[in-house]
């Protein structure tokens, strides 16, 4: 999924043309093909922004290949990692995600086997699950391996925009059967987030209220939007004494609103004018 800077997107997808596989960039900002991406990449521009999960759908549609690999596009993926989930996700006919341990730039752990916490129903990602392969409940949107008959069955909901599709696709698959699967033996590497800046703080909040109540039913929800509530005094000092500017701070406000407007269906996809946040804070 492409947006903002094409240097990342670029280099991914011409690292990835060596692959073997067919290569498809989403690009979300309407950004024209840049002249050096290789000639096997294909290169789709949207109507509009579909955010993460939507482009997903629109990317895969119809395609017949046994898996698919969702991608960041500021994601560092060796190909002996690509070929390890991949044998592991066709190796076993009951997998239906599976993912890679995700480190920082500096090893450190980002995400692994993750399980649901008890209360709020939300992944726990800090799970190292050691060289082996696991099962577990969530594995990140990043870099994720998915079987055809997953993302044709089961589908990823693009009404999210920005967040909580991963967690979502991944109950909803087991729910239908499938295992989840983290391949501790395999790592790939998170460069940070390039384009999603303040606004994260609006989706992460929003959709993780979106989710749970869509997923688990209204008491995780409520906890979660109380949960961010309670955060909201520490964005606000920090926005003042930090950052000098209280972005932050009404991005969660209007997240803690929004939470509870009719989440869309996967169907009916993104609300309009998404991504709300940068409409909103221009208002």
């Amino acid at each position: 999924m492409h947006y903002g800077d094409v240097e990342p997107t670029l280099r991914l997808a011409n690292h990835l043309a060596d692959f073997d596989t067919d290569v498809v960039v989403v690009a979300n900002d309407g950004a024209a093909r840049p002249d050096a991406l290789r000639s096997a990449v294909e290169w789709l521009v949207p109507g509009r922004n579909l955010g993460y999960g939507e482009a997903f759908t629109t990317a895969v549609r119809g395609r017949r290949t046994e898996a698919m690999v969702l991608l960041n596009n500021d994601i560092a993926l060796p190909r002996d990692t690509f070929e390890r989930c991949l044998d592991v996700l066709l190796a076993d006919q009951s997998a239906g995600i599976v993912g890679p341990v995700l480190r920082h730039e500096d090893n450190t752990l980002q995400s692994g086997a993750a399980w649901l916490t008890r209360w709020r129903r939300v992944p726990k990602v800090l799970v190292d699950p050691g060289p082996v392969t696991v099962e577990c409940a969530w594995v990140t949107g990043a870099v994720m391996f998915i079987r055809r008959e997953v993302a044709d069955g089961v589908g990823m909901d693009g009404s999210f925009f920005l967040g909580a599709e991963d967690a979502d696709l991944c109950i909803r698959a087991r729910r239908a059967g499938w295992r989840i699967l983290c391949c501790g033996d395999a790592v790939a590497t998170h460069h940070g987030s390039r384009v999603i800046g303040a606004r994260w703080n609006y989706y992460s909040t929003r959709n993780r209220v979106w989710y749970t109540r869509s997923c688990f039913g209204l008491g995780p929800a409520m906890l979660n939007w109380l949960s961010a509530a309670a955060l909201l005094p520490r964005v606000a000092l920090a926005d003042l004494v930090k950052r000098g500017d209280m972005t932050a701070s009404r991005l969660c406000l209007l997240a803690l609103a929004h939470a509870w407007w009719r989440k869309p269906t996967a169907a009916e996809g993104p609300l309009a004018g998404e991504p709300l946040p940068d409409r909103l804070l221009r208002s």
